[in-house]
């Protein structure tokens, strides 16, 4: 009698280049997120420097929203909190970190100019 046991392995694979930080546009952290606020700050400053805005949130859940500046620069803060606030806000738990992708395009109706 053969008591040999044959082992067999499968393996997939993949993988992708990253960027620091692991994302681009918003970041929302949970009021009770281990890293905190004070200390993502400070990673950020060190792989991004001036690259964030960070904004303290009245409530429960949420402590801070980090925000690419230059998203910043197209579009009011106070919009883009508007926004994360009724679409994004109400999934968050108050122990995790969120990364949110906010692709933002401008667009213009029609542009009229005359010359003289």
């Amino acid at each position: 009698m053969n008591d040999t046991v044959v082992k067999r392995f499968s393996v997939q694979l993949g993988f992708e280049e990253i960027c620091l930080p692991p994302f681009e546009d918003i970041l929302i952290l949970g009021r009770k997120c281990p890293q905190g606020k004070i200390g993502l700050s400070k990673s950020f400053e060190l792989l991004t420097p001036n690259e964030f805005e960070v904004f303290e949130i009245e409530s429960q859940v949420i402590e801070a929203v980090f925000i690419n500046k230059r998203i910043l620069r197209k579009i009011d803060r106070k919009y883009v909190l508007q926004i994360l606030e009724e679409k994004v806000f109400p999934y968050v738990s108050e122990s995790e970190i969120l990364k949110v992708d906010f692709k933002l395009r401008v667009n213009f109706d029609s542009i009229e100019i005359e010359y003289t």
